[in-house]
Parts: C-alpha cells; structure tokens; sequence
C-alpha cells in the first residue's frame, strides 16, 4: 500500500492529524495537571510548617508536623535548618526537639 494519489495523502493525513492534536492535548492537559499537583503540594508543606510555628499548637501536633515534614525531600533544605536552629521552649519540648532531630537526620541522609 503506497501513498501514490492525493487522495491517500489525504486519507492518512485524516487519521494523522487528529492523532496528533489529541497527543499534544495530552502533553499539556499532563503539563498542566503537575504543576497544579506541585502546587498542591506546597500548599500542604506550607500547612505543616505553618502548624510548627504556632505558639498555641500542642507538643503532640507539632511532633506529627515534624514527622510529616518527612514526606517532603524537595524542602530538605530549610527542613534540616528549621529542625536545627529552632527554639523550643515549654513543657515536653524535649519530645519536640528529639522528633525534628530525628527529622533532620532524615533528611541529610536523602541526597
């Protein structure tokens, strides 16, 4: 089968070019959809950190957002100098500061 008329060309270029437009409104509609998700994702880390810096917080909420800061290896950096240079002041603290040790030693070893 060979494409020797006009009408083969154009017969291929009826099944091509809507194969085409359909891939390419995949890619974007991909593109799109994980940069919402990245965004999503932020917001959720923002969250957790904002929950740390809450005076109010309780110790064991602020011991569950240092463990989730777990799941965020991308922040590993101001992850491991908030879990290094807070100041933890108040009753149980020492629970508090043990969970964002164990935090940041965490994230060092992921590279």
């Amino acid at each position: 089968m060979g494409l020797r008329s006009i009408q083969d060309w154009i017969a291929w270029a009826g099944v091509v070019v809507p194969l085409f437009a359909l891939a390419w409104a995949a890619i974007f509609y991909t593109l799109a959809r994980r940069r919402e998700v990245q965004h999503q994702e932020f917001e959720r880390f923002f969250k957790v950190m904002d929950q740390l810096g809450h005076g109010d917080g309780s110790i064991a909420s602020k011991m569950a957002a240092a463990y989730e800061l777990r799941k965020y290896p991308e922040y590993r950096e101001v992850i491991i100098r908030l879990c290094d240079q807070a100041k933890i002041d108040g009753p149980a603290a020492a629970m508090l500061r043990d969970e964002m040790k164990l935090t940041a030693d965490l994230m060092r070893k992921i590279r």
